[in-house]
């Protein structure tokens, strides 16, 4: 009985599957690899959801970039949220809903720090352990995760940032895991192109002059206050188009949170750590 002979077009497919699975083995069957995103409001993208409801946003960005440079498919799931800390995350009910129980994740991506930096009295002394309460919880609820630390992006004044990473790298090296830079090439845009060209604008409708409201209603919301600031309705602005004409008013640069420039230059980033990675096969858990 003659050998069957299987067309070169299936070989190629099976071949195709097999260097995948080899790539990923916690993949299995799954078309995709899983990412998870865990961090702030500067993960998540509040701001940037409320001014641009339909997106794209971080994790649509990434998963298009990454089919543009030809890497594994990916879904990616962010459960960043707003004011998120180390501490507060740790037990919280956020957690066990976002984080705990998402199915073979192959990759997570921790950027916390900001919130901390405000709300910790000893930030040397409190931020560095709970991150790691963190990272030990997530190794706990993912075993064959990869656990990604992030630094921050430039959300405070460069000194602050600075002391921040310097905990979060700090941690990564303890705990024996790869850091992910995003503050050098977040930083250096901002230096070479300007400022606030990362940031979304934003200020109270109340001090814009009255015969520009009904013009602004496209970019106007109502916002609930928080840390003392009253309810308000207040203009948020995407992106650099409205500076001409607000740019002087105080306050209309303040808001740091990431625009879509900001977040399509942190999903490249995000993009260009991964693809070594993916190529080395390295997407196994990182157990010390």
């Amino acid at each position: 009985m003659k050998a069957r002979r299987f067309p070169a077009l299936i070989v190629r497919a099976c071949a195709t599957l097999l260097a995948l699975v080899a790539l990923n083995p916690n993949a299995g069957a799954r078309e995709k690899l899983k990412v998870l995103l865990v961090g702030d409001s500067t993960t998540i993208g509040n701001t940037l959801r409320a001014v641009n409801p339909a997106g794209p946003h971080l994790e649509q960005m990434i998963e298009q970039l990454a089919v543009v440079e030809g890497l594994p498919a990916l879904e990616v799931i962010n459960a960043g949220k707003g004011g998120e800390t180390a501490q507060r995350l740790l037990g919280s009910v956020w957690y066990e809903q976002a984080i705990a129980h998402v199915a073979d994740v192959d990759f997570i991506f921790v950027r916390l720090g900001i919130n901390d930096w405000f709300k910790c009295k000893d930030l040397k002394g409190e931020f560095p352990r709970q991150l790691r309460a963190v990272i030990a919880q997530l190794r706990q609820d993912h075993p064959k995760a990869r656990i990604i630390p992030s630094t921050i992006c430039r959300f405070m004044p460069p000194p602050a940032c600075v002391e921040v990473n310097a905990l979060i790298k700090e941690v990564a090296q303890a705990e024996s895991l790869p850091l992910f830079d995003l503050y050098t090439p977040y930083d250096q845009f901002l230096r070479e192109e300007g400022e606030n060209t990362l940031n979304v604008r934003e200020c109270p409708l109340a001090i814009i002059p009255g015969n520009y409201h009904a013009w602004l209603k496209p970019h106007t919301v109502f916002q609930k206050g928080w840390g003392g600031r009253p309810d308000e309705f207040v203009v948020k602005v995407n992106d650099q188009s409205l500076d001409p004409i607000f740019g002087h008013i105080q306050g209309w640069y303040s808001n740091r949170h990431p625009n879509s420039t900001g977040y399509n230059l942190i999903a490249a980033e995000t993009v260009k750590f991964l693809k070594p990675l993916l190529r080395d096969g390295t997407s196994k858990g990182n157990q010390p």
